[in-house]
């Protein structure tokens, strides 16, 4: 089984991270390979909220919510992968690192099929592809979040005239 993790610290809350997480459509936002994203349930979030996404060099993938604690960590399971893999899942985690910094941490993990071919496949194929589109992922995120938390300080600060 292939399991990646990669962290990134944030500059934002907890929760205003946390609230750009689970806006599950907008995630073709801040993820550059993902070039269109949807709910494809009635439910929106929680446990059983699925989004569709299509995805450069994947195709259509289907992420199905199977867990969710607000504020804290969510994790999906994605359909639609390529034929050698049998089951595939991510789960982003939060931790509040200061009132201002957040920690993210996601964690990816793929199992696959076809015995020694579909390891050999993990390994030197898969690995690295899924690590760069994870670390790519997690960069974006930390920008989208950040420019967003620049640009509501900037909207809240007063206007201050400067005299001569």
């Amino acid at each position: 089984m292939l399991q990646i993790t990669k962290t990134i610290d944030i500059d934002a809350p907890v929760n205003d991270v946390w609230q750009k997480l689970a806006k599950l459509d907008d995630v073709q936002n801040f993820v550059d390979s993902v070039t269109k994203s949807y709910y494809s349930s009635e439910q929106k979030e929680g446990v059983g909220a699925e989004r569709t996404c299509e995805v450069k060099g994947f195709g259509t993938l289907v992420e199905e919510i199977v867990e969710w604690k607000d504020g804290e960590t969510l994790t999906y399971t994605v359909e639609g992968m390529p034929p050698m893999v049998k089951h595939a899942q991510s789960n982003w985690r939060l931790e509040r690192k200061s009132h201002i910094q957040t920690t993210v941490t996601v964690t990816s993990s793929m199992e696959t099929r076809y015995g020694l071919f579909g390891a050999f496949m993990e390994k030197f194929a898969m690995k690295p592809r899924i690590t760069r589109l994870l670390e790519d992922a997690l960069s974006q995120f930390k920008n989208y979040v950040e420019q967003a938390e620049a640009q509501t300080d900037a909207e809240a600060q007063p206007l201050q005239a400067h005299v001569a």
